[in-house]
């Protein structure tokens, strides 16, 4: 176990739906904390978002970043890694060996990811339903015959306009989806935004904002954060050099 300013990281086992795993949370930590799981995008490791990760724990969460088994498979498998998640963010929390023991509030959690990671996400979160509280999915990915999702948790969708892989025309179909089953939503199209900004690291493009939103929507729906609610209902008129469109019923 290691810390990197006030965030602490604790490796965990992996279970036969992701090949590795650890927790971010803040070291102070001491009483109960909403809590997510995270994963990144096809061929990718959890540790392309780390920087997500240690954003979203240094702000009062416990993260559980995870890498599906098959890194190279199918959205599936992103799906999969998020449900054995969740069961690992309820069990751990009561585990005498772990250093988030009685630190997780198992009935404020969410799910994130990227790319197919982000389909994963909306997958999971279509299954699960109102057991999770906040879902946010970056750039998803989802097959054609896989983007009529239901989620009922709040779902926040971040994409970007000049991604090649994730196309305008796919995530436009998946959030009129998200309109009909999620009572509350936010969408937001980067226009300059694409798909290597979220895992490489030496591109830092709209980072900050990334990582403001996804802040907001998870102190939104997970603390109840009225200023939270304002930085989304604002995001727009705040940067509107940003965005080719803002999108969102909250």
């Amino acid at each position: 176990m290691f810390s990197v300013a006030d965030v602490c990281e604790f490796e965990v086992p992996a279970t036969e739906n992701y090949s590795e795993a650890a927790y971010f949370y803040p070291c102070d930590a001491d009483s109960p904390l909403p809590a997510i799981t995270l994963t990144g995008g096809y061929s990718n490791t959890y540790h392309k978002l780390k920087w997500m990760a240690e954003a979203v724990a240094e702000s009062g969460y416990v993260v559980l970043a995870m890498t599906p088994i098959d890194k190279y498979g199918k959205v599936e498998q992103w799906r999969d890694a998020h449900l054995s998640g969740q069961k690992t963010l309820v069990a751990t929390t009561k585990d005498a060996n772990s250093p988030v023991k009685n630190l997780i509030d198992v009935n404020l959690r969410g799910i994130t990811g990227f790319s197919m990671g982000g389909g994963g996400t909306l997958l999971a979160g279509s299954i699960l339903q109102d057991d999770v509280k906040a879902l946010a999915a970056f750039a998803p990915f989802l097959l054609k015959e896989q983007r009529n999702v239901s989620p009922s948790a709040p779902t926040m969708i971040l994409a970007g306009a000049k991604d090649l892989l994730v196309t305008n025309e796919s995530i436009e179909e998946i959030y009129q989806h998200v309109e009909t089953s999620a009572e509350q939503h936010f969408l937001a199209v980067y226009e300059n935004g694409r798909h290597q900004q979220w895992y490489r690291p030496e591109i830092t493009t709209n980072r900050e904002s990334y990582i403001e939103l996804t802040l907001a929507w998870l102190d939104y729906h997970l603390k109840e954060s009225s200023s939270a609610a304002t930085v989304l209902s604002e995001a727009g008129r705040q940067a509107p050099e940003l965005f080719t469109r803002i999108s969102h019923d909250l």
